[in-house]
């Protein structure tokens, strides 16, 4: 049987990657990222698609003016090509990760059995709508959501659904590796091209911090990220050579993190960040997030507030100043009573891990 395993994005890559890892080695996959490199596959699985992504970095749908910018830079032939060659594979099964745009891609591509892991929506903030669950039950034999609520939802509407755990906190599962560290704040630059540029303004705040409230911390950098093209130009970086955990440091302060992110969550009170799934997985975690909130009607405060309608209070938004994203900070870390509020919120809202296991364990029977 083969699969063909489609994500759009960096945080769906990994997701899918945890649920791929748990199939049976006698399934044939190939795995097709398109947006990106699809770095969190490793090379672990044949792969088609192009390695680069668009101005947008996946975001094109929240706002017109990102829509525009990909356009310009070739968005219709990218995915001209894209369909072009999943019309070559239309004869395999497909697994589409993500929101419905792999979906729309498997089924235009005449793909006639789609499996669906949905991963952007949920009743707790802007739940599939009428045309969505129109698409869905047209062109999916079976999606996976996020939660029961939302499950039950797609369900009461005509849909077959299901709620099997939520794949993205498995990799919030500590690998028991010694950072180094105790109760640290984690900063989340985030996988996209302007990671460089948050990580800079994150370490201004986490320094203002430090006259409330004395702190190490940890920067969780994406898989394939590059890190000398992360660490800020005026800031000296050394190598530890390690593939996974502490992999370098900061200036000699600040850890860099990678591919152990269960390990940083297990030792950190509290997440300052502008990135996306890794956001949910700090919160799922129970580890409260802080995110700036530069442009409330722009795309990015767009994203920022459904992704805050999906964590609750696990979430806390603040103004862009340096200096206020600091004294929230502080108000957090010195009152654990609000602390472990939002905590639980976010573990309510996330689930607990192994749902990639059981997810894969349900696939494989569909496809065996």
């Amino acid at each position: 049987m083969k699969l063909l395993v489609l994500s759009n994005g960096a945080g769906e890559d990994a997701i899918a990657a945890s649920i791929l890892e748990h199939l049976p080695a006698e399934l044939e996959i190939t795995v097709f990222p398109l947006i990106g490199a699809g770095s969190a596959y490793a090379r672990r699985w044949p792969q088609m698609g192009e390695a680069g992504a668009p101005p947008s970095q996946g975001l094109s749908n929240q706002s017109w003016r990102l829509w525009l910018e990909d356009f310009r830079h070739g968005l219709a032939g990218r995915v001209l090509r894209q369909w072009k060659q999943l019309r070559q594979q239309r004869a395999c099964t497909a697994l589409a990760v993500g929101d419905l745009v792999p979906c729309a891609l498997a089924a235009l591509a005449g793909m006639r059995t789609i499996y669906f892991v949905g991963t952007a929506k949920s009743v707790y903030h802007h739940a599939y709508s009428w045309p969505e669950r129109f698409l869905l039950k047209r062109w999916v034999k079976k999606a996976l959501v996020r939660d029961q609520p939302t499950a039950d939802f797609l369900t009461l509407h005509g849909l077959s659904a299901a709620y099997l755990g939520n794949a993205m906190m498995d990799e919030t599962v500590p690998l028991g590796l010694d950072l180094g560290f105790e109760r640290a704040l984690a900063l989340f630059p985030g996988s996209r091209a302007q990671a460089p540029q948050e990580l800079p303004r994150q370490l201004r705040i986490w320094q203002r911090l430090q006259a409330d409230f004395p702190c190490p911390a940890a920067v969780a950098v994406a898989p394939g990220m590059d890190l000398q093209s992360l660490v800020p130009a005026s800031s000296s970086l050394r190598l530890t050579g390690e593939e996974r955990g502490v992999v370098g440091w900061l200036d000699e302060k600040v850890a860099l993190v990678q591919g152990a992110l269960g390990d940083l969550l297990a030792r950190s009170w509290l997440a300052l960040g502008q990135a996306g799934t890794a956001h949910e997985q700090a919160a799922g975690a129970g580890v409260p997030v802080v995110s700036l909130h530069p442009t409330p009607n722009g795309p990015l405060g767009w994203y920022r507030g459904r992704q805050q309608g999906l964590l609750g209070d696990a979430l806390l938004v603040v103004s862009e100043d340096e200096a206020q994203a600091a004294k929230a900070l502080a108000r957090l870390a010195t009152d654990p009573v609000e602390r472990e509020r939002r905590a639980a919120i976010g573990r309510e809202r996330m689930g607990l891990p192994g749902g990639a296991a059981r997810m894969a364990a349900w696939l494989a029977r569909q496809l065996l």
